[in-house]
């Protein structure tokens, strides 16, 4: 019998659950293929050692299968495998190593884990259609809904919750300190608003919303011919 030990650097066996435990040796299984011929031994103190027994004859082809995989070759079975060893590896936060009698075999790389994202908080706005307010403590949830029918989530005290309540499944602006959390692509998304204020919106089509700025003055776009460079002086 030719012994193969996983070494868990980070993990003491006190640490590993039966459920862990079984969760690491059946991808083990799976990464040294052989099944009929590889015997788990036991798990050594210090660093959790899982230290397996494989039969002489077996054992070549076992460490062959290992080093293939490594290398980014080997089944699908067996890279799966490696990928659910590195995937657990990587919730431990452990390092690891495949040793031989007390030669090193082969070293998983370390699973780099992703920074947290960069969150803000800033004044803020948002409007939509507010759909519902509720709770039974003193921070009341409240949800709206935006643009593109996403669930914006926000939160506020008792008595803006009350006035805020007789808008329920009407357009509002609210208005409030919003914790915001930056994507991947750079764009932001707002993770929770605390509204202090609000403000009613109009419901109005885009049609009437042009009648309204037509009779509050403005560029006439029928008797303009320069309104583009107009548009421009306004804006400075």
């Amino acid at each position: 019998m030719k012994e193969l030990t996983l070494y868990l650097n980070d993990l003491t066996p006190g640490q590993l659950s039966m459920k862990r435990l079984a969760e690491y040796l059946r991808a083990l299984a799976t990464l040294y293929g052989h099944e009929e011929s590889v015997h788990f031994d036991s798990v050594k103190p210090g660093s959790a050692q899982l230290q397996s027994q494989i039969e002489e004859r077996a054992y070549p082809g076992v460490i062959n299968q290992v080093r293939e995989v490594s290398g980014g070759l080997g089944s699908k079975r067996a890279v799966s495998a490696f990928d659910r060893l590195s995937t657990l590896m990587a919730e431990d936060k452990t390092g690891a190593s495949l040793r031989s009698g007390g030669a090193q075999i082969f070293q998983f790389p370390v699973v780099k884990t992703d920074e947290p994202p960069m969150r803000v908080i800033k004044p803020s706005s948002i409007q939509g259609k507010l759909y519902s307010v509720g709770g039974k403590d003193d921070t009341i949830p409240v949800r709206i809904e935006g643009a593109d029918n996403e669930t914006l989530h926000c939160e506020t005290g008792i008595d803006v919750a009350e006035r805020l309540a007789q808008l329920l499944f009407k357009p509002v602006r609210v208005s409030g300190d919003g914790e915001w959390e930056r994507k991947p692509d750079g764009s932001w998304k707002l993770i929770k608003l605390k509204i202090t204020s609000f403000t009613k919106l109009e419901d109005i089509g885009f049609k009437e919303a042009i009648a309204r700025l037509k009779a509050a003055g403005g560029v006439d776009w029928n008797e303009n011919s320069s309104a583009h460079s107009e548009i421009l002086d306004t804006r400075g």
